[in-house]
């Protein structure tokens, strides 16, 4: 969570008085910012928001009623907490470069350590550590000495899908001219960049509307679209129904 401009912060009553809806919108805008940056491995702002975390789920805790959820247990609430991140920090870590196997590594690494903790102070240590290397960028490898100019224009938009970023900037990103790009892209891959970047997000929103519990408008600006209405219209005419059909028909 990012700390406000000094101006923003009047008065610490207003974070008081927030609505429950307030806090859980609030919420889930940080996390998909910790997630951004997890999956960019931006380590050092990853580990700078560690306390602000700890300070946000303290906050939340007397509204939403987080360490209530199994009575009289918060250490097990806690617990069900840190799991639940624990996936979310593997799905970002592998979608910014982080192996497979890698992944699968830390995420059962950090489940055996998580459940054997005995204490909330030792859960918090586990959890920085998870955060500092699901977020190191030191442990990603990709290749690119024999990768073609689509090859590299191909992982870019993956890496950054959902970003505004526009051809121009990709181009200048690989150093060729916007027109090379677009013209040996669509000889290569048999479409657009435009097109394959819309199906790198719909696939995105697709893992996310089977797995998740996000609204539709959370997902449509975490996989980078601008508005829910184009991404529907964008969804159907790839999937051939809606998110929401989509949804109903794969939600585990």
């Amino acid at each position: 969570m990012k700390r406000e401009d000094p101006e923003n912060q009047i008065n610490n009553d207003l974070d008081k008085n927030k609505t429950k809806h307030e806090i859980i919108e609030s919420g889930h805008k940080y996390r998909e910012e910790l997630l951004q940056s997890i999956r960019k491995g931006e380590q050092e702002s990853v580990v700078r928001s560690i306390s602000e975390f700890n300070e946000f789920l303290s906050e939340e805790t007397d509204t939403l009623d987080i360490f209530k959820r199994v009575p009289r247990n918060k250490l097990r609430a806690f617990k069900n907490i840190l799991l639940s991140h624990n996936t979310l920090y593997s799905y970002s870590a592998e979608k910014g470069g982080l192996s497979a196997w890698q992944c699968h590594y830390l995420s059962e690494k950090y489940a055996i350590m998580i459940e054997n903790a005995k204490s909330t102070l030792e859960l918090e240590e586990i959890h920085k550590k998870m955060l500092e290397e699901y977020s190191d960028p030191s442990i990603r490898f990709i290749e690119f000495e024999k990768a073609t100019i689509a090859e590299k224009a191909e992982h870019f938009i993956k890496m950054n899908f959902s970003e505004d970023i526009s051809i121009e900037d990709i181009s200048r990103k690989l150093h060729v001219h916007s027109s090379h790009l677009m013209r040996v892209f669509k000889k290569e891959k048999g479409m657009t960049i435009s097109h394959y970047r819309n199906l790198v997000r719909i696939k995105e929103a697709k893992e996310l509307l089977t797995n998740s519990n996000l609204s539709l408008i959370e997902i449509t600006f975490i996989v980078g679209f601008k508005n829910q209405q184009y991404f529907s219209r964008v969804f159907k005419e790839e999937v051939g129904v809606t998110p929401k059909e989509y949804k109903q028909k794969n939600s585990k």
